[in-house]
């Protein structure tokens, strides 16, 4: 389905888009909303290549995900997304995922908009002077804040910056950050139920730059947390809470 104000698609979950936990990988779940709204952007005649050619792209600023369960093998997924409105120069759109006719996971997306060459952050009357999308105000109830994590987290490894990395903006996929997420978690938390994710993008991480992870658990409620430092600072903070924190 395809209006101004809402897309819908369905994909069924393959067998290579499911992690060694039997679940979808979260980098997959992150790919399908980025697709869905590509999608919704293209079937409006602004898909990215329309966008960039007309000076802006968009730079993803935050993910935060919850969940009531991560979809599995051969699920058949109906994924809804419509636009949010903005909140300062960030433009809001939600993602919800359905299952057998229940929603299993909500996201919603920050983004900015921004111009191609440069990088420096447009107004979003920019974009909505094609007139497609209101531009109306996020309340501030819904709004998703940047993470601010506790300093002196111990270092949990590096991580490389790739060429298979890469996305349309040459810099690390938003998604990609997830997979690091995973990667870095602690081996007794991956076989647990997840019960909400939060990425925030600070700065890009470019091709052979190396990320210096640092993570550890919030003793108060039993989150774990990491961030991911390059050489020209802090690139990206992730939280992810448990349904069950039963791993302590």
């Amino acid at each position: 389905m395809v209006t101004i104000e809402e897309y819908s698609r369905t994909v069924q979950v393959a067998s290579y888009e499911v992690g060694a936990n039997a679940k979808i990988k979260l980098s997959v779940l992150l790919r399908m909303a980025q697709e869905t709204s590509e999608q919704h952007l293209g079937a409006l005649g602004i898909g990215y290549e329309r966008l960039k050619a007309d000076g802006i792209v968009f730079l993803f600023t935050n993910y935060s995900v919850s969940i009531k369960r991560m979809p599995v093998h051969n699920d058949i997924l109906t994924i809804k997304t419509h636009p949010c409105g903005t909140a300062g120069v960030q433009f809001y759109r939600d993602f919800v995922f359905y299952a057998d006719g229940e929603e299993i996971v909500r996201i919603m997306q920050t983004s900015v908009s921004a111009d191609p060459e440069t990088h420096k952050i447009l107004r979003p009357k920019v974009f909505l002077a094609y007139n497609i999308f209101k531009g109306g105000k996020v309340d501030s109830e819904d709004r998703v804040e940047r993470l601010v994590l506790p300093e002196n987290l111990p270092l949990l490894g590096e991580r490389p910056i790739y060429y298979s990395d890469l996305d349309f903006n040459c810099h690390l996929n938003n998604a990609v950050y997830g997979d690091i997420l995973m990667d870095f978690l602690p081996s007794e938390m991956r076989q647990q139920s997840m019960k909400h994710i939060h990425i925030s993008y600070v700065s890009e991480s470019k091709l052979g730059e190396t990320l210096k992870i640092y993570g550890g658990h919030i003793k108060e409620n039993g989150d774990f947390v990491l961030y991911g430092d390059h050489e020209r600072g802090l690139s990206f903070s992730a939280k992810v809470q448990l349904h069950e924190k039963n791993w302590l």
